[in-house]
């Protein structure tokens, strides 16, 4: 947080230049105006709109950006799925209407940017599988996080499908070939790391589709981070209700 994730994707568009829009920008909602004021501030030559309110004014911002009064729409993950078809994934069964083209899917966007990407880590997800569908047929796509593995280097696939789907088409021949496997406590198997003899091919894979940023080399004028150690007392309540789960 707060390295610059944001205007460094900014002035990656900027240096592709017109040749980047129409672009997309899928974050949460609370980054939405965020997002519109960076562009504002940062590429100033850019109509930006955010996609916000009920269905009728979603549909209109996002016509803005297929009749090119846009260059910029910005959109959070839960409007997003409501907006375009779903991509499929294993077993699941698309229904219909998860089939169905829908307004961003008639707009030609060149490039989308997932803020926030770790969201989109589950792949049975719908928002998840809204990002993959959306992102296809776009020409650039920039997954923004500071966490790309929340859990287990599992959660790596569904970021790297959607920036790359060619490359990572399936999730089981990457858990298979890349992933070490054990079995958790239910029985069942969980990813644990990453099998040691394949885990320099691996990066040589991910290795030039990742940039990382860090607190030093971005803001050396910042002095380390002081940790603090504070001991806080319980009130009887809380201490009562402690001993007893204990």
């Amino acid at each position: 947080m707060g390295l610059g994730k944001t205007v460094q994707a900014i002035a990656a568009l900027e240096a592709i230049g017109d040749d980047a829009y129409p672009a997309l920008v899928v974050c949460p909602n609370s980054m939405k105006r965020t997002w519109a004021d960076e562009f504002n501030r940062w590429a100033p030559g850019r109509d930006v709109v955010v996609v916000t309110g009920g269905v009728v004014a979603r549909k209109k911002s996002i016509a803005l950006l297929g009749t090119g009064e846009a260059d910029v729409a910005v959109i959070n993950y839960e409007g997003l799925r409501a907006h375009t078809r779903l991509e499929g994934y294993g077993s699941m069964t698309l229904s219909p209407e998860e089939k169905t083209a829908k307004d961003l899917n008639e707009v030609p966007i060149k490039t989308v940017i997932a803020d926030e990407s770790h969201r989109a880590k589950d792949p049975r997800a719908k928002q998840t599988r809204a990002l993959w569908a959306i992102g296809r047929d776009a020409t650039y796509r920039f997954a923004l996080t500071g966490t790309p593995i929340a859990n287990s280097p599992e959660d790596m696939w569904a970021l790297m499908r959607f920036v790359s789907p060619v490359e990572f088409p399936t999730k089981t021949k990457f858990i298979d070939r890349y992933a070490q496997q054990d079995y958790n406590v239910y029985g069942f198997m969980q990813v644990i790391g990453i099998v040691g003899e394949h885990a320099d091919e691996l990066f040589r894979i991910i290795d030039p589709r990742f940039m990382r940023r860090t607190k030093a080399a971005v803001l050396p004028q910042m002095p380390p981070k002081t940790y603090a150690v504070r001991y806080c007392e319980m009130v009887p309540k809380q201490k009562k209700a402690y001993e007893e789960m204990r």
